[in-house]
């Protein structure tokens, strides 16, 4: 086990932690680790750590959290020797320096707030299998049942001055034209419940729609903290595949309705809001515009039948335990306007 810091900080009410943001200053290896202290700012940028959490006691007299945490061995390795001694990050290939990963960020933790961004799904599985039998009996009856878990009800996008970064998922029907000229209202039927069955998982992981886009939809996840949205993004695209699997496509097939193949890309950027005017007309429009969006629509059509991919900007703030599970892949990324750009499959 890596060395541990103790950490203490007041809580607004009791519940457990599993990963908070950290604005972290950290250097980023090439092909050789280079300590970059002393660099101009633009050396720096913002990263994320992980760390196993122990020995959590919590005081409701004083509302203190205290708790010891040390860098997750699946993620790091200790560099010991020489002058560039740290934590060695065996996934982004960053060597944090080993005063600012402990010390510094223990300190720094007592000022910080807390963040927290549960799905109400508890298990993927457990919720297909409840959906399943609900879209049985609303192909036999015509009767919607609700899922018990509340999701996160629909909310527009808000977009104020500061820089605001979102997590988009492009989720589409892989043949949806295909299916759609073979048997209409087969298809119609099939795509109801899927665009209301997925929709919905959406708002179990306190996502949004942004919009429908024929064959499919695409969603966000906007929250202050960029490693819950990491996580929750990684979280609802695996969970669209077993809903898909466990859940819709049985209950379509018994029914005698074509069964659904998708397609799901995510990745992680900026976004900002774009108005388009024809003074002659009186047209006028806005639209949300972001790279992120963009590289997450292409992202998805480079996919396989039933499969996730995702953009390094994403794979770059998840948890270790989604790291563990993304393979990267050869893509030819210069298709998506950034060449040599790095893409993953998620499993």
């Amino acid at each position: 086990m890596l060395p541990a810091e103790r950490i203490s900080c007041k809580v607004r009410e009791k519940h457990a932690i599993s990963v908070w943001d950290e604005k972290l200053k950290s250097a980023q290896l090439g092909e050789r680790m280079e300590r970059m202290e002393g660099e101009e700012e633009s050396g720096w940028r913002w990263g994320r750590t992980d760390f196993v959490i122990q020995d959590q006691i919590f005081n409701p007299e004083t509302n203190e959290f205290s708790f010891s945490m040390a860098p997750d061995p699946r993620r790091y390795i200790r560099v010991k020797e020489g002058p560039d001694k740290g934590y060695l990050d065996k996934y982004l290939r960053v060597l944090i320096p080993e005063d600012l990963m402990m010390k510094q960020l223990a300190e720094q933790m007592k000022n910080l707030s807390v963040y927290s961004l549960t799905p109400t799904i508890k298990s993927a599985s457990g919720y297909a299998a409840s959906r399943n039998n609900a879209i049985r009996s609303e192909l036999n009856t015509g009767t919607y049942i609700k899922p018990d878990e509340q999701a996160a009800p629909h909310s527009p996008l808000v977009i104020g001055k500061n820089t605001k970064w979102l997590a988009f998922l492009s989720i589409d029907i892989c043949n949806g034209s295909i299916l759609r000229i073979a048997n209409r209202t087969a298809f119609d039927t099939a795509y109801k419940i899927f665009l209301r069955e997925l929709a919905t998982v959406v708002g179990q992981f306190n996502g949004t729609v942004l919009k429908t886009t024929g064959d499919g939809f695409i969603a966000y996840i906007d929250h202050p903290a960029f490693t819950q949205q990491g996580d929750n993004t990684i979280d609802l695209g695996l969970t669209f595949l077993v809903v898909l699997r466990d859940s819709i496509n049985p209950a379509l097939k018994e029914s005698g309705l074509p069964e659904l193949k998708i397609r799901v890309g995510a990745d992680y950027g900026t976004v900002q809001l774009r108005t388009h005017e024809v003074p002659s007309t009186g047209f006028s429009s806005s639209e949300v515009g972001s790279d992120a969006l963009n590289l997450a629509v292409k992202i998805e059509q480079s996919c396989e039948e039933n499969e996730f991919r995702i953009g390094r900007a994403l794979y770059e703030i998840i948890h270790v335990q989604w790291l563990e599970r993304a393979t990267e892949i050869n893509c030819e990324s210069g298709n998506f306007g950034i060449p040599n750009y790095r893409i993953y499959r998620m499993r």
